[in-house]
């Protein structure tokens, strides 16, 4: 069994947020984001704000390869 990689934690402001803009209050309870590592946009923002630079970089060509072999099928079917 593997064990699942530890969250990456994108924004977390506990006590919650209060903002008085010009007049307007807004208070947010917790805020706590998280970036999915499984998917493709999580994976990405888990790279560049949990991993190094060669994580992000690995994400970006990696989508990268996927939209080259997207463009390539929709050429090979006639489909530009």
């Amino acid at each position: 069994m593997t064990t699942p990689a530890p969250d990456c934690v994108v924004l977390d402001i506990p006590q919650g947020l209060r903002l008085d803009l010009l007049g307007l209050v807004v208070e947010v309870g917790q805020v706590r984001i998280v970036a999915d590592r499984d998917g493709l946009l999580g994976g990405l923002i888990a790279s560049l704000t949990c991993g190094g630079g060669a994580a992000a970089a690995q994400s970006l060509e990696a989508m990268a390869q996927m939209v080259r072999a997207r463009e390539q099928t929709a050429e090979a079917n006639g489909r530009t």
